[in-house]
């Protein structure tokens, strides 16, 4: 038996918390919220802007400190570059969990930022410290590969311009420009620093890294080199229209002391009047509740109009289904996109991924698996003892392979049916006796471990009916998505409707920690909870000694048997932690493709402090287990 591992260092994991913690969408008409010094007008052209048309940036820290002001020059001067002077300024505050926090916005024109999210133009261009390295590229694949790390610091460049044409030795084509005259940044490296690097221009592919120290992990731009005027230029394209000259600021001035956090909201046209189609939708000005607002557009650059209206359809079903107020609306100019604001609560804690795509759909039960599509099953609800149940009815064509499911979980001695949604367990019911009619209800509620849906969760039941039964995105000839979206900006805004950070809504998982719990027995561990993905979390602690690797081996293995079950091997996941409760150890479950005999596998992470012969140590043990043989898969 081979174990496959996959492995990452956890400074890249960590590098990847985000600073940016929410992008926040303004409705239209928001307010400008509390104003401590008055609404200024900077920038040459800015006596016509009027905030309501404008997007809104936001910048704040946790703690207001002695760089605070300092560094708003840098921003300020930054958002200056960017929007050509077109800006306003506000001194104002902003709720956070940590409470009423001092902030700055700047108000800029709708054109600075287009279809693209305002947040991430932010986290590249203004709002991180912009600490500067040269890399070279060295990847093969999707991801990027930087091999060699060298500083660039700002006394390193000895001059930067803006220009427009194409620079010489330049094959636009080569970096997908399809113009042959651009707008274009050139930064001329001192003779010094070339002198002491002259590797830089062997390189595959340079790219100038930014933050690479964990600043919400580091942004990259390639660049093409010239070693005979000793340059690297940065082309924009059309997806980077006016990075230029935000690009010469912030290559020109000092970096900022540290990273600020972001609140971000551009402009949003919601339905109102006789466009307002679903059953739960509500005009935007009717929440009187905290709500979250998230913006999705379609991947792909054509989307008809038919697949467009039954995308809609379909969002707007699964959202009545979910029995909470929500409104609809869109990017002024641009049709092709969605804004969802609902009130905040449980339906909101990863639910939404679901409103906007269509998903597998899997019933397993003691390790063999059924992969269904929602032509193959017929789910509907209904109501036992005060809670409702979600009842599912087979198709003609699948009822014989329900039925030898169902019977192999009889053969060995009864258990659970488990009804996985995009390979989460939603649902399940215990089967204990034969079924020949291809219809079981599923009486759980996977989340909690609980009998049926009932309280806050209710709407559980007639949201993963809708999913499966309603309508469904289209697709192509191919069974591919007509319509993939993609979510770009997600934000909350408080009972006032002013843009916040709220705290995450976590569904209670009290039942089904007590199963896991009970499960483990006397096995020590030092935490059981739930990740902010939803998936919940065992750590224990990292054992010492010699016999470190031998001991983590023994309690993978325990784990892995004692957990041998549909609810907890399909969204699991287990770490070992240091003293600080720091995972040095990550192990994340996982499961085989569709039409596989249900398996438990796992990847691993680790940080400096294990090496690949501990890897290799760890994998011959478990290997060694024959009793994991038909329980650990190759990844």
């Amino acid at each position: 038996m081979k174990l496959g591992m996959h492995r990452k260092k956890l400074n890249k994991i960590r590098a990847a918390a985000l600073v940016v913690l929410a992008a926040i969408l303004c409705f239209a008409g928001c307010s400008t919220g509390q104003n401590s010094a008055g609404l200024g007008s900077t920038g040459q052209n800015s006596a016509g802007l009027h905030p309501e048309e404008m997007a809104r940036l936001c910048y704040y820290r946790n703690v207001k400190d002695e760089n605070f002001d300092t560094d708003m020059e840098i921003v300020e001067g930054r958002i200056n570059a960017l929007t050509d002077g077109n800006y306003l300024k506000e001194d104002t505050t902003v709720e956070t969990p940590q409470g009423i926090l001092d902030a700055v916005s700047f108000y800029v024109p709708r054109e600075v930022y287009g279809e693209d999210s305002l947040g991430d133009i932010s986290r590249i261009l203004i709002s991180r410290p912009m600490n500067l390295w040269l890399g070279n590229d060295t990847s093969t694949g999707t991801w990027n590969n930087f091999t060699d790390q060298i500083a660039l610091p700002r006394e390193a460049i000895e001059s930067a311009e803006v220009l427009y044409g194409c620079p010489e030795h330049y094959t636009p084509m080569d970096y997908g420009i399809k113009l042959k005259e651009f707008t274009y940044l050139k930064i001329t490296l001192t003779e010094e620093f070339c002198r002491e690097n002259p590797q830089i221009w062997e390189w595959k592919q340079p790219s100038i890294l930014q933050d690479i120290e964990g600043f919400e992990g580091y942004a990259h731009m390639r660049v093409f080199p010239d070693a005979e005027s000793r340059c690297m230029i940065f082309s924009e394209n059309d997806d980077r229209k006016g990075y230029s000259n935000a690009l010469y600021y912030a290559f020109t001035h000092e970096p900022l002391s540290n990273a600020f956090n972001l609140i971000s909201f551009p402009v949003v046209e919601w339905e109102s009047g006789a466009a307002i189609k679903g059953a739960g939708q509500i005009e935007n000005t009717g929440f009187n509740t905290e709500t979250v607002v998230n913006e999705y557009v379609p991947e792909e650059e054509y989307v008809s109009d038919k697949n467009w209206e039954q995308t809609l359809q379909a969002i707007r079903e699964r959202l009545d289904a979910s029995g909470v107020p929500y409104a609809l609306g869109h990017r002024p100019g641009v049709d092709r996109s969605i804004v969802i604001r609902m009130e905040k609560g449980q339906f909101t804690d990863n639910f939404l991924g679901y409103v906007i795509s269509n998903s597998a759909v899997d019933l397993s039960s003691c390790g063999e698996a059924l992969r269904e599509a929602s032509s193959g099953i017929e789910a509907s609800v209904q109501e036992r003892s005060g809670k409702k149940v979600l009842a599912l009815d087979m198709s003609a064509l699948r009822k014989e392979a329900f039925n030898k499911l169902s019977a192999n979980c009889v053969k060995k001695g009864g258990g659970r049916i488990v009804l996985l949604v995009d390979s989460n367990a939603v649902a399940y019911g215990y089967c204990d006796s034969m079924i020949g009619d291809g219809k079981f209800v599923m009486d759980y509620n996977a989340f909690n471990a609980e009998n049926g849906f009932a309280g806050e969760m209710e709407w559980m039941a007639d949201f993963w009916a809708a999913l499966i039964s309603g309508t469904q995105i289209p697709v192509l000839y191919s069974s591919t998505p007509a319509v993939t979206l993609q979510n770009k900006e997600q934000i909350f805004l408080n009972e006032e409707g002013q843009p916040c950070i709220l705290n995450q809504y976590s569904i209670p998982r009290d039942n089904l920690y007590a199963e896991i719990k009970r499960e483990l027995g006397d096995l020590e561990y030092t935490r059981i909870g739930v990740l902010t993905t939803g998936k919940p979390c065992l750590q224990f602690a990292l054992p010492e000694g010699e016999d470190r690797n031998g001991q983590i081996a023994a309690v993978m293995s325990r784990v892995f048997k004692k957990l041998d079950d549909e609810i907890f091997t399909y969204w699991f996941r287990f770490d070992f932690v240091d003293g600080s409760g720091m995972p040095q150890l990550m192990f994340l479950t996982r499961t085989p493709g569709s039409g596989s005999k249900m398996k438990i596998g796992y990847s691993m992470y680790y940080d400096s402090g294990f090496t690949e012969e501990d890897e290799a140590e760890i994998r011959k043990l478990l290997t060694e287990d024959e009793s994991l043989a038909d329980l650990v898969t190759a990844e």
